[in-house]
């Protein structure tokens, strides 16, 4: 009985281990992630492509690093996010022509509307 219970435990943890690896997804990914939104929501050429993606991934590792920051209060961690969005936003709408500006929804870039 013990060892059924000891293995039914374990069989848990393990799953819920596996889930959480599922649940993390890297810089790399989120980066890919919100440039295919972009590129999509406003017809970028490749030059802008570019350099979005570069911006973007590097948002993405900042952020990271601000989150794996273990000896950050959480209130601060969120500033500094805040701040890295907003210095991310600036540079892409600097990159934007006034064909972007109407079609670009508010939640990325809110000073564009």
């Amino acid at each position: 009985m013990k060892k059924l219970f000891l293995a039914g435990i374990g069989f848990f943890l393990a799953m819920g281990l596996t889930f959480a690896q599922q649940a993390q997804t890297t810089p790399e990914e989120n980066a890919t992630k919100v440039v295919t939104e972009l590129v999509t929501k406003l017809t970028l050429n490749d030059e802008q492509k570019t350099a979005v993606s570069t911006i973007v991934l590097d948002q993405e590792k900042a952020i990271a690093a601000v989150i794996q920051d273990s000896t950050t209060k959480v209130d601060v961690k969120k500033e500094n996010i805040a701040k890295i969005q907003g210095e991310s936003d600036t540079k892409i709408a600097q990159l934007l022509t006034d064909v972007h500006r109407p079609e670009h929804a508010d939640p990325l870039i809110p000073d564009l509307v």
